[in-house]
């Protein structure tokens, strides 16, 4: 693959994991302090005596970024899921009569050219073990993304349903 291909899929790995952090941020966003610090901006506002200290305000700031567009976690977690436009597992080897469990996941997140997926490994609960994201282009291999932080594409990838 010529550099010029691979720096093309490190792009579209790049944009596609900011994604990615973008939505684990508003999951793990505190939104009872977020709330309590709105109250809190709001009493400032009705009261010319009142004031919200610059702590306040910076910590304010960073939860909103934090939160973007959701109001609490469940809407957080419902974008997450709503992301995926399709989820699969597969199992691993096992003998002839055995159940399979699933031992590997994909979560689809864009197809066709580019294309974007996490791949990844589940423990024997059928939760995420270990995941990285892969970026394809036409006429290209699934590429590894290596930038992507396996923190936080397991959290992400734990607001799925890898069971029966």
């Amino acid at each position: 693959m010529s550099d010029t291909k691979h720096e093309d899929l490190m792009k579209i790995g790049k944009s596609a994991y900011e994604s990615i952090v973008e939505m684990v941020s508003a999951l793990e966003c505190d939104y009872e302090r977020l709330e309590e610090l709105r109250d809190i901006e709001t009493e400032v506002e009705r009261d010319p005596d009142a004031r919200m200290d610059e702590d306040h305000r910076e910590e304010l700031k960073e939860l909103e970024d934090a939160a973007g567009e959701c109001e609490d976690r469940e809407e957080a977690e419902q974008r997450i899921q709503e992301d995926a436009l399709s989820i699969q597992v597969r199992s691993g080897w096992a003998n002839i009569g055995d159940a399979l469990n699933a031992s590997e996941f994909e979560i689809m997140l864009t197809t066709g050219g580019p294309a974007v997926r996490i791949m990844g490994e589940l423990d024997g609960n059928s939760e995420p073990d270990r995941a990285w994201l892969e970026v394809q282009d036409w006429g290209t291999p699934w590429t590894q993304y290596i930038q992507a932080n396996q923190d936080t594409l397991l959290t992400y990838c734990r607001c799925f349903y890898f069971g029966e």
